[in-house]
């Protein structure tokens, strides 16, 4: 089934080995019941009744998100909002306040797409917003925050999976070019494939990923040296060929319990929420953190396969049993 997603596909599976019921409906659009125990839920893809419907329309736009997370004293990035009907040749000047590098990101968009990041100087920054306003209309600006990112998933008030978001890399041999690594790891790793339907993600040779490794002085056709390695792009989101590295029991419970306030402070009974922190051992209350965003329906593929938590089958007891 072309459309249906490595998130439904685990929630079914992990579904009937619970000895619950499936009922698929419509597979291209993800939509299937799940029966059991005396009751019936509809799902749509991981999107079901727990969360509010203001808390979803709320994290679907990034500008509304980020106001919410300040008013309630969550930081974020320094922050600006641009949209396409205000681009001119002065509307840049609000960057003599801010430091780069820069990242820029489309206000209603998620998985990564429409990131640019690395953004070095404003000539660079024009050159990214024009490219941006092809396709959006409003992008937001912020200021790039160089610490480790966390995806933490909250299930009503408990965290019960903290993963490290790490950019894709590939290590060189000294005989093939970047292009011909990437495309090693692309076909030989069978947890990566097309999109978010499987575990892992096969990593994109765009133009995102070129920029990063130019301002590395690499090229696609540059050959590593031996055990070299070479992160491919700013970004770590599932789409682009992130890797994952699991924190779930290393988290310090401090910042657990931000997560869950987060969460409870959007309507969200199941919520990802991306953190950015240079320790996440420690308390938020003793080392610095950002909030890059939060995720209503967050992905639920590959953490079988890459951690020591299932979270469909911890989803599906929580709602079953």
């Amino acid at each position: 089934m072309k459309y249906w997603s490595v998130t439904s596909q685990v929630l079914v599976e992990e579904a009937e080995k619970l000895w619950l019921k499936t009922e698929i409906l419509v597979p291209e659009k993800n939509l299937f019941f799940i029966h059991g125990k005396g009751k019936s839920i509809l799902f749509k893809s991981n999107d079901f009744w727990w969360n509010t419907s203001l808390g979803t329309k709320i994290s679907n736009d990034k500008q509304l998100a980020y106001t919410i997370l300040q008013k309630y004293g969550f930081p974020i990035a320094k922050s600006h909002y641009l949209k396409k009907s205000e681009w001119n040749s002065t509307s840049l000047d609000f960057v003599e306040n801010f430091i780069f590098p820069l990242v820029i990101k489309p206000v209603d968009e998620d998985h990564g797409d429409g990131v640019m990041m690395d953004i070095r100087d404003r000539e660079e920054l024009r050159e990214k917003l024009e490219y941006a306003y092809e396709t959006y209309e409003t992008m937001i600006i912020q200021e790039q925050v160089a610490w480790d990112e966390f995806r933490v998933l909250v299930l009503y008030d408990e965290v019960i999976l903290a993963i490290n978001r790490r950019p894709p890399t590939v290590i060189g041999d000294g005989k093939r070019s970047i292009r011909e690594l990437i495309e090693y790891e692309n076909t030989t790793n069978p947890l990566r494939g097309e999109n978010y339907n499987s575990s892992l993600s096969y990593i994109k040779a765009d133009n995102e990923l070129k920029a990063f490794i130019e301002k590395q002085w690499f090229s696609l056709e540059s050959v590593l040296e031996s055990g070299q390695e070479l992160q491919l792009r700013g970004n770590s989101n599932i789409g682009t060929g992130w890797t994952i590295r699991e924190y779930t029991h290393a988290m310090h419970p401090d910042t657990k319990s931000l997560c869950i306030r987060i969460a409870k402070t959007f309507g969200l009974s199941l919520c990802g929420i991306d953190i950015i922190t240079p320790d996440i051992h420690a308390s938020y209350k003793d080392t610095p953190y950002t909030i890059l965003e939060l995720g209503w329906t967050p992905w639920l593929g590959g953490d079988r396969e890459l951690t020591s938590v299932n979270t469909a089958k911890v989803i599906l007891e929580k709602l079953f049993y």
